[in-house]
Parts: C-alpha cells; structure tokens; sequence
C-alpha cells in the first residue's frame, strides 16, 4: 500500500504538524486507558524494546483523509 504524501516517516517530522501531534497524543491516552505498558526499572540482565511511530492517514471511498493515525508499536 503507498504512502499517502502527507504522511511523516519520522516522530521528527510528524511533532511539527498539529494534526499528527494531536493523534500521537489520542494513542498515549488510548494506550494508557487500557493499561498497555508500565513503567519499570529494567533489569540488570533485561534488554530494553525500542518502540517506533507509524503514521497512516485514513481516507474515505472518495480519497478524502478522514482521520490521521498514529501507532506506537514495539520494535
């Protein structure tokens, strides 16, 4: 599937933009309401996962962006 033009391939890009600031944001807090994550000391002998941002712009049967999603996801 190809990218849609607007669509940031790094967290750099995505914070200079309200729109994807704002749906980084609504992933936080939707990541948060499920108790998906806690933060923790890691162990000695633990390796840490890194974490990325995907963003999608979500359109309709038109073409239209409806809706910017950003997903944090597990390296």
């Amino acid at each position: 599937m190809k990218k849609h033009k607007s669509e940031p391939l790094s967290y750099e890009e995505a914070a200079k933009e309200k729109k994807w600031r704002n749906a980084m944001d609504e992933e936080i807090q939707s990541i948060e309401k499920k108790n998906m994550w806690e933060l923790t000391t890691l162990p000695k002998d633990q390796k840490e996962i890194g974490v990325k941002w995907v963003y999608k712009a979500k359109k309709n049967a038109i073409g239209e962006v409806e809706r910017y999603k950003a997903m944090l996801v597990a390296k």
